[in-house]
């Protein structure tokens, strides 16, 4: 049960702290924002000149947004940052 918790509670404070850590770079380092937004527009055109069929790359022009993939990128960041911040005090727990 309360790896159950561990993980669900991950997965929501790394919601959180990647909203706050995108809210961060965009107001302190807009240079930086704005070229983490050119790289996720240059990989949305990399993702759709695979050559993926008409219909799948409609799909992904339609749903899939520089801004999200950015917010992901930094939702990624902050789960493995709190991954490597909770592995410890999951190794004592499972110890005793």
């Amino acid at each position: 049960m309360t790896r159950l918790l561990f993980s669900t509670g991950n997965i929501l404070v790394s919601l959180i702290l990647g909203a706050l850590l995108f809210g961060f770079v965009f107001i302190q380092y807009p240079e930086t924002m704005s070229s983490i937004l050119d790289a996720a527009s240059s990989f949305k055109g990399w993702l759709i000149g695979l050559g993926i069929t008409t219909e799948y790359n409609n799909w992904i022009r339609v749903l899939l947004e520089e801004r999200q993939l950015v917010f992901m990128g930094f939702t990624i960041l902050a789960r493995i940052g709190l991954s490597l911040l909770t592995y410890p005090i999951v190794a004592m727990r499972e110890r005793s």
